[in-house]
């Protein structure tokens, strides 16, 4: 089954008011392991995160064939941006694109929508599996997107995800939590003097990316959003009770 809302909250029980475990992206896949009335129990197979979503969410699509690399787009009805815009689609979506004309891609949308065809700009996407060697600028275009813990669609977002859904355009799925990322295997750089863009910082419980040698991006709760600042900053601001767990080169 395949995620057919721009995004839905994965759960930790089948309730609204429970807890975000994390959410899913229109056209992801799940594995449903359990029911339980408007809700299944499944795994979602971008990064075997477990949790509880509703069935309203999923449906059916056609061969997926392209992601949306922007921080948001839509799907417009008519290929034109003045036409009637159907939804969103936030980054890291998955799209089945009947074929491309120009400006415009002709797209299948699932079978529970009223339209079953869309248009969305071809620049926003791009092939499923291609890879762009500077990821950090996708993660760039996400500065000022405000910070929501557990967020994974780019109206909200938190640390992990933000290294987790831009470092997918670099051709590489990584795990969705900060713990589980600090364990990849990358080359680990021992002096700050020699960080560059595509470095990653680790704290406990957070993460941040270099888009230079002295300057971070991440997205934070102190801020509430996703900002671009010195790492000497952080460092401080942070305390000697969140020191660096470890600097890894992400562009290997």
């Amino acid at each position: 089954m395949k995620i057919i809302k721009p995004s839905t909250p994965m759960k930790l029980k089948p309730s609204l008011s429970a807890p975000l475990e994390t959410e899913c992206l229109y056209g992801e896949t799940i594995e449903i392991l359990d029911e339980y009335s408007n809700w299944v129990y499944c795994k979602l197979l971008t990064d075997n995160y477990h949790g509880w979503i509703e069935k309203k969410s999923l449906g059916f699509l056609k061969p997926l064939t392209h992601r949306v690399i922007v921080s948001r787009s839509f799907f417009y009805n008519l290929k034109s941006e003045k036409s009637n815009i159907l939804n969103y689609i936030p980054m890291g979506a998955n799209i089945s694109v009947r074929f491309i004309e120009g400006a415009w891609a002709e797209v299948y949308l699932s079978d529970k929508y009223k339209f079953k065809i869309a248009h969305v700009p071809t620049k926003h996407i791009t092939r499923k599996n291609s890879i762009i060697k500077d990821w950090v600028a996708i993660a760039e275009q996400l500065i000022g997107t405000p910070y929501k813990w557990g967020g994974r669609d780019t109206m909200g977002i938190d640390c992990s995800a933000l290294l987790q859904l831009t470092y997918r355009t670099y051709g590489k799925k990584i795990p969705r939590n900060t713990v589980d990322q600090l364990s990849i295997e990358k080359e680990i750089i021992t002096d700050i003097n020699n960080l560059k863009r595509g470095c990653v910082v680790f704290w406990e419980g957070h993460v941040g990316i270099m888009v230079n040698k002295v300057d971070c991006l991440h997205s934070n709760a102190f801020h509430m959003k996703t900002i671009i600042e010195p790492l000497n900053k952080i460092i401080d601001r942070m305390g000697s009770e969140n020191k660096i767990k470890k600097y890894l080169n992400f562009n290997t």
